[in-house]
């Protein structure tokens, strides 16, 4: 990161303050460089009045990108609450009436929403995913963050966002931060990208993926949400030719639902992910490990391999590796960061279950005929 981009008022570089940290610019302003490039860069005229207004931040903040980018935050908040206001007069008088605040929250979401995408204002953190087996980093979980944060997870930025008709849109956007901070990964590591039902539907994603600055075989498509019955055809007519050309497939926090099999069985992934609900505490309940086993075996009946998501004891890491769990991941194993300099830690060779037939799998099983 050149610190000299948004030079200090005495035209040296920034040392980052009087603390004496040195030559070195503090992650926090690296991310603060990036973020505004990033927002500058973009060129939709409905977010002009936005870049214009960042660019007099920046420029009355010299050497000092996260005050520009905290005005920036203000003034963005600012305009969402003016559209909210002029979407619904009646929030003008909110300060009146004690519940106004809580039934304005929706109108308010999508003017937030609506700026975030005109903004923006969200950035990716990466989840390592770890080889049990072996060992080692052998993928990475991208994982949304919103710099407008409310107190609220991403995921509710999202189920609002889905609310008030912007789903796809919010997570298009996330696709795309998420594509352009995979170049900062080792180039070795499976980059699984979550998608809804509907956004595989969506007819933008095939031509968004084929223009990615990603090799097919390192995106893994992961599937966040549970299926309807009619989703599954169309959901297969869009999977199979990308699948085709390298890319994988994993599921989301796989239920033992027969209706979750079926799909399952249909959708064939390269992944069956088991959640935090079946790995809290399984080394001290034998039911839960009966339960994963099973799902190994039936793993190897379809052709996927296991994953568990939040492992965050020894303990727990022991038995899913003695339960033949291929991959996990989980705050004991890595916690998700924006830190390009802990992401370059994670390389190293990769290995024969990425290397086989080329395939992509963040924990792909060895087959019974070697390929």
């Amino acid at each position: 990161m050149d610190s000299t981009r948004f030079p200090s008022g005495d035209g040296q570089p920034d040392d980052g303050g009087a603390g004496g940290a040195g030559a070195e610019v503090p992650l926090v302003r690296e991310q603060a460089y990036e973020i505004i490039e990033a927002v500058l860069a973009g060129t939709d005229p409905e977010g002009a009045e936005v870049r214009e207004r960042l660019r007099e931040h920046v420029a009355a903040h010299p050497g000092n990108p996260e005050a520009a980018l905290h005005e920036h935050l203000i003034f963005t908040r600012s305009l969402a609450r003016q559209a909210n206001n002029r979407t619904d007069p009646k929030k003008q008088d909110a300060h009146r009436h004690p519940a106004a605040e809580q039934i304005s929250v929706p109108g308010r979401g999508q003017a937030a929403i609506e700026a975030i995408l005109h903004g923006g204002m969200l950035v990716t953190a990466f989840q390592p995913i770890h080889e049990l087996g072996r060992g080692g980093v052998i993928g990475a979980e991208a994982l949304t963050r919103f710099l407008w944060e409310d107190g609220d997870g991403a995921g509710s930025w999202f189920k609002n966002a889905a609310a008030v008709g912007l789903g796809a849109d919010l997570e298009f956007s996330a696709l795309q931060a998420a594509v352009a901070a995979a170049q900062d990964l080792p180039h070795h590591l499976v980059v699984a990208l979550n998608l809804s039902p509907a956004v595989c539907l969506d007819p933008r994603l095939p031509g968004f993926l084929e223009h990615a600055a990603l090799e097919p075989s390192r995106i893994m498509l992961e599937l966040t949400e549970p299926l309807q019955s009619d989703e599954l055809e169309p959901l297969l007519d869009v999977l199979t030719p990308l699948r085709s050309s390298g890319m994988g497939l994993a599921v989301d926090e796989a239920g033992t639902e027969a209706a979750s099999m079926r799909h399952i069985r249909s959708l064939r992934p390269d992944v069956i992910k088991i959640g935090r609900g079946l790995v809290a505490g399984i080394d001290a309940d034998p039911s839960r490990q009966y339960l994963v086993a099973d799902l190994v075996e039936f793993g190897r009946q379809t052709g996927a391999a296991l994953a568990a998501v939040g492992i965050e004891t020894a303990a727990e890491l022991a038995v899913l590796t003695r339960l033949a769990v291929a991959a996990g991941q989980g705050h004991f194993l890595g916690m998700p960061t924006i830190d390009v300099k802990e992401w370059a830690t994670w390389a190293g060779p990769a290995t024969a279950l990425q290397n086989r037939r080329g395939r992509r799998m963040a924990g792909q099983p060895p087959q019974p005929n070697g390929r």
